[in-house]
Formats: structure tokens, sequence, C-alpha cells
């Protein structure tokens, strides 16, 4: 690809509900290694959660939201079945009229589905610069134990040519027809999953063997040459789990595992991952991206940092700000919050 990441920010809401308040009111909590997990306050939803993300992510890249060529937006919990988010969050930004916009949705691997589309954008020259964002904050029924890790959280993109903070050198897409081990009906409120674990396991671990080495394969590579290696991250084990198998060792995926602290967020799960990621990469360090939605599909992507990263990440607040800046509330809170009381 002749396309990059120009500048990266990423946004997770202040406030944190732990673990153990699940334990008090059902007596267990289900997600494996999460400890809290990030919950978007009463005035915040995906496109608020996304403006703020882009804001980082124009001024670490230097630019205005006027120079913006298209706008690709993703997120599995959008605010309308059919109405643009990604010209709701342009305007928010005061960008142009004359810009493209897409909307992508229906998966978790919409976030990586949305960069490699803005990069296809920027690289065929029918823009300069694109924007994308992956935002969620996923909502199950109060009852159901696949709530317990859905988090909230997003992250931003500026894709371009020239002045990069990391060049994209490659990318591999599997697809499988799977029936949705996890999955919403149209007109549904709160996502469902079929419970049956060692399936959802199966599926999820051969659609990213699939991307990942067909991804090595193509690139002539093997996991050692990657710095990073950054999965997408239902809980706090899986990533490692696939990492392991793959050939990865846990110093390479450990740094991205913001699941821990925020929970799973989604569409933006691999990506806030990447944000993290590329806060503390040093010029050179070649990062693997490989996301997953059920159905079943994986994307995944090699980046490497160029020298422009050290100077340009401080321009923005760093995932590692927003984690350490938070505020506990109760579960009847996290209710309230999330406007299920009653559902």
């Amino acid at each position: 690809m002749n396309s990059g990441v120009v500048g990266y920010g990423a946004y997770i809401p202040r406030f944190r509900i732990k673990w153990d308040e699940y334990v008090k009111a059902w007596g267990s909590f289900s997600p494996r290694g999460v400890e809290e997990k990030a919950v978007a306050g009463l005035d915040e939803d995906v496109v608020t959660m996304a403006v703020e993300s882009s804001v980082g992510a124009l001024k670490c890249a230097g630019i205005g939201s006027n120079q913006l060529n298209g706008m690709f937006f993703a997120s599995t919990s959008a605010l309308y079945a059919e109405k643009l988010s990604s010209s709701t969050i342009v305007a928010s930004l005061d960008g142009p009229s004359e810009i493209f916009l897409a909307d992508l949705g229906f998966s978790t691997k919409a976030g990586t589905a949305a960069l490699l589309s803005c990069l296809d954008f920027v690289s065929s020259g029918r823009g300069d610069l694109g924007l994308v964002g992956a935002s969620d904050m996923s909502q199950a029924m109060p009852s159901d134990s696949v709530e317990h890790g859905l988090g909230a959280g997003s992250a931003s993109f500026v894709i371009g040519r020239n002045d990069l903070v990391a060049n994209v050198e490659g990318a591999y897409c599997s697809s499988l027809e799977i029936i949705g081990e996890r999955y919403r009906r149209h007109g549904e409120r709160f996502l469902k999953d079929s419970g049956i674990g060692a399936y959802t396991e199966q599926a999820f671990n051969q659609a990213l063997t699939i991307s990942v080495t067909g991804l090595l394969t193509n690139l002539g590579l093997n996991a050692e040459e990657f710095a990073y290696a950054i999965f997408q991250q239902f809980d706090g084990r899986t990533a490692y789990d696939i990492g392991r198998k793959l050939g990865f060792k846990d110093r390479q995926i450990s740094p991205s595992m913001t699941v821990t602290k925020i929970g799973d967020s989604g569409s933006a799960s691999p990506l806030i991952g990447l944000c993290a990621v590329l806060d503390i990469a040093r010029p050179g360090d070649r990062i693997l991206v490989a996301s997953y939605g059920s159905g079943s599909g994986s994307d995944a992507i090699s980046l490497v940092a160029t020298d422009q990263l050290v100077e340009r990440r401080n321009k923005a607040p760093m995932v590692e700000s927003y984690l350490t800046q938070k505020e506990y509330i109760d579960y009847l809170t996290y209710l309230k919050f999330r406007r299920m009381l009653g559902a």
C-alpha cells in the first residue's frame, strides 16, 4: 500500500465499574482477566466518543478537519438503523461538506474494515486524507453473562500518503460462513451469544489463523519479526491464547491489552490496542493487528512505525492517560447510565 497512518487518537470514558460489583449483584463475573470496564456517561454515545478520539487524531496529524476528503465510521452499536453517523461526526469536527462518507457495522471487525477501506480510498487517489473512527458501547440483557464484559471506547486514525507515523505494509482477510455465535437481530436492542464456548473459540481461532498466517506468508515474515501483536480483545485471555498458537510471545501482546481495564470495546477493541502500542513504539517497530467478527471473519494488518511517530504522538492524550483518569461507580449507577433499569 502507498498509504498509512498520519495521526491517531483514542478516547475512553472516565467512569468505571469493577468486577466485584457484578459479583455483588449476580454472584459471578464472566470475562476472564477483566478487572474493570469503562462506562459511557449519560451524555456520551458512540458519536460523541468518536468525535473525541477524532480530535486527538487530527491534532496528532497536525491537520485541520477541512483537509479531510473522506470519513469512515465503524460501530456495532450505532445510534440509528438508518442515518449516517459519519456525517454527524464530520459536522461536529467542523469538517467540509464536500466529503465522502461511509458507515460500517454488523461485526466487531468493522473497525479494521473501515481502516482498510480508508487506506484503499487514499491509495486509489480518490482523496488525499481520510478519517477513520471506530466506536462502541454494546448492550446485552443485564441477566445475560455476555453483558458483563461489554465496555466503551473509541479510536480514530487520519490516513494519508505523506508524513506518516506508521506505514501500512500489507493486509490479509479471511471469511468463514459460521452461524453467528454473537449476534443481534434487526430491531433488537440487546446483543446475544450462543453460549457455546468451544464453538466460539474454534471459529475465532480458525478465522485469525487464516488471516494472520496469510499475511505473514505474503510478506515473507515470521512472528519473531514483530515488536507487537494486537488481537481482538473479548476478554483478558483469548488474545494470548491465539497469539501463542500463532507463534507470538506474551510480551508482544501485553502492551495492547486494554481490555483488562476497559472491557470489550467491540469494533474499537483492536484499534484502541493499536493506539496504546503506537504510544510506546519505536521507529522501525513492526506491528500486527488482527480483528475478529462473529459470523465470521478476520482482518490482519501489518504496520511499521516511522521516525515521525515519537514527535507527533505527544500532541494528543495517550491511552495511558485515559486509563488512569477514572471514577468508579456502583452497579445501580451503571444501570442508570446504560438506561437499562426495567429492561
